[in-house]
């Protein structure tokens, strides 16, 4: 377990956090909130890569912390698999044997070694067990390489010829095969294909240790967390349930918040309205100052409410009609040089599709995205447009195209047609531009408003056939919703690359699966259809796993009386501290609702029992 004890953190100023105390106590949890709320300075925080101004993390003694950042530059020197296998903890592992045979001596010199030995060699046994156990079962380094795209033929290569994308990957793997007692993941999904996101969520859910993950993939956050953690205001807020359980009930507690703060406004009215009307008057001059002092104590205490994405109505202008038959493709085949990545593919896309093209990287989804948008001309067979068809095209790199120069409300006033000048700044807030955001440059926005730019001028005028490769990239969950709405509403066939399988769910009509190079499937249904019929696409190394050694066994080196009086003690103290957790969350999800003005007082103390009931545990050699 993992405790923030009143963290305090400040940046020029501004509040980021304002004493903050939550414990980490599900295995998966979720942190989310506003960019620039905080959820990356968090956890830094817990790696202890930044200092808090205030507070400290409470962890169990020796407790490992590993930490997968967003963005790193990592200086590989050895081969994909030498830099994942050199994580397996060897050199704990060896350190432990060394100390095991040490204090096997002692005990056999020393028929009344004392507690301390004891107990150490009991912590030194029961860690190599579990050291044992991860180096030994099917979590094993190939396997995990494998089901993060490494091919066994790149496995022996250079890790420092690969991209950045690959290279994060390899971080990734490193840390699931170290299988650390906490996981931090900042954004870990956005360097991967859906089939690797579908394993990562499968390990996590059979992972013992505890997660704590951003991320922007919805579907994802659904399948895996327990608990989410929302940033907001300088404080950590608690919702004991994954991402729509989140939702459902921040509303709820947003309806809460409007009511008490239309109230704190009411009264502010009121006491100014005394003061305004008292304060020049002798008699009452005094109680009307003291009103006032009242009026800016409620306003410097005012509830600040979450911003939330305005609810606009935008239709863009429909494309002109097509033919029913938008493309005919026929006896497909492409290869780059001796790769063969397409061959005999046959596929009529009929008008009004919304086709989702997934699968793993590499297996060719890009190539018949260009194929069909005519980038580039296959080897052999034909794709053929159907008549009065005008593609639109939305590449990755779209957001490089925009002049940086310009500010938002001047590009988009550029662009518009003339009947839409009126409404350019409705259009604006549908897709989450405040008036705060309008006269910005291009060139500041964030990877994920670029990306919102470049959707709004494609549709301002957009063809009747919309090919759309990975359009969720840099995107966070509310900029994803609305893209997705305003997709379903556009009378226009859609051919799409994405990873984001809530996405995907959502727009999809019909799948093609890619399953490996040539291994091309179209499936008539949306992809949570295809997944009940072929499951999700997991890879099993199968080999031979070696039975694990039994651990010597250190309660064979205490009396009875001892085994007895410390079973005793340990199942006391468990019990004591799933009490006192039980109290914490109770407390905590008190004080999220305002129930108890006495909350923060009352944590204090059972988190100060707690933290002695754990080190006593600890003590143990639990």
């Amino acid at each position: 377990m993992l405790l923030l004890n009143d963290i305090s953190k400040q940046y020029a100023g501004q509040t980021i956090f304002n004493h903050v105390t939550v414990p980490l106590s599900k295995n998966r949890t979720a942190l989310v909130g506003m960019n620039g709320s905080g959820k990356s300075t968090l956890m830094k925080i817990v790696a202890g890569l930044e200092y808090a101004d205030g507070g400290d993390i409470v962890t169990k003694r020796n407790t490992v912390i590993e930490y997968l950042p967003q963005q790193a530059v990592y200086d590989f020197a050895g081969t994909v698999r030498e830099e994942v296998s050199a994580w397996l903890n060897s050199d704990r592992f060896n350190e432990l044997n060394a100390r095991e045979a040490e204090i096997i001596q002692i005990l056999e010199k020393n028929s009344n070694p004392g507690d301390a030995i004891l107990e150490e060699f009991a912590e030194v046994v029961e860690e190599l067990h579990s050291l044992d156990v991860k180096k030994k079962r099917k979590n094993s380094v190939e396997n995990i390489l494998l089901n993060l795209g490494f091919t066994k033929d790149n496995w022996d290569g250079p890790a420092k010829t690969l991209s950045g994308g690959w290279q994060m990957r390899i971080a990734l793997a490193r840390v699931l095969v170290r299988e650390p007692d906490i996981i931090l993941l900042d954004e870990p999904t956005n360097y991967l294909d859906i089939a690797t996101i579908d394993f990562l969520a499968d390990w996590m859910l059979k992972f013992e240790g505890q997660v704590l993950l951003v991320s922007h993939d919805r579907d994802f956050l659904n399948r895996v967390v327990e608990e989410t953690w929302e940033v907001f205001s300088g404080d950590v807020n608690i919702y004991r349930g994954n991402y729509d359980f989140h939702l459902v009930e921040k509303e709820q507690r947003i309806k809460v918040l409007t009511r008490q703060r239309s109230k704190q406004l009411d009264e502010i009215k009121i006491l100014n309205e005394f003061y305004e009307k008292n304060r020049f008057n002798a008699a009452t001059a005094q109680l009307a100052q003291s009103k006032h002092k009242q009026m800016e104590k409620i306003q410097a205490e005012l509830i600040t409410l979450p911003r939330t994405p305005p609810k606009v109505t935008f239709r863009f202008p429909d494309p002109k009609r097509g033919g029913d038959i938008v493309t005919e493709i026929n006896e497909l085949y492409h290869s780059f040089g001796d790769l063969d990545v397409i061959a005999d593919y046959k596929r009529i896309v009929s008008r009004g599709e919304k086709i989702a093209l997934v699968g793993r990287n590499g297996f060719g989804k890009s190539t018949l995205m260009n194929i069909i948008g005519g980038e580039i001309d296959p080897i052999s067979g034909e794709c053929r447009l159907g008549s009065d068809i005008e593609i639109s095209y939305f590449r990755q790199h779209e957001i490089t195209l925009l002049p940086p120069d310009m500010s938002v409300i001047s590009f988009i006033e550029s662009i518009a047609p003339f009947d839409m000048m009126s409404r350019v700044k409705t259009l604006l807030g549908k897709f989450l531009f405040y008036e705060d955001d309008w006269d910005k440059k291009i060139k500041v926005l964030s990877g994920g408003e670029k990306v919102r730019l470049a959707f709004i001028r494609m549709l301002m005028n957009p063809g009747n056939l919309l090919l759309l490769d990975e359009p969720t990239t840099h995107l966070d969950i509310d900029s994803k919703e609305i893209l997705l709405k305003t997709l379903q509403e556009v009378d226009a066939t859609i051919i799409f690359i994405s990873h984001d399988s809530h996405f995907i769910n959502s727009l999809a009509t019909n799948v093609v699966y890619f399953k490996g190079k040539c291994d091309i499937v179209n499936f008539p249904g949306t992809y949570e259809e295809y997944l009940d019929r072929y499951g999700h696409d997991i890879v099993e190394e199968e080999k031979e796993v070696p039975q694990v050694a039994q651990a010597p066994a250190s309660e064979g080196k205490k009396d009875f009386k001892q085994q007895k009086k410390l079973r005793n003690k340990t199942n006391k103290l468990k019990k004591e501290i799933e009490q006192l957790q039980k109290e914490i969350n109770r407390l905590e999800e008190e004080k999220n609702s305002g129930s108890n003005p006495n909350a923060d007082n009352d944590l204090v103390k059972l988190i100060e029992q707690w933290e002695e009931k754990s080190e006593a545990l600890e003590k143990l050699g639990v």
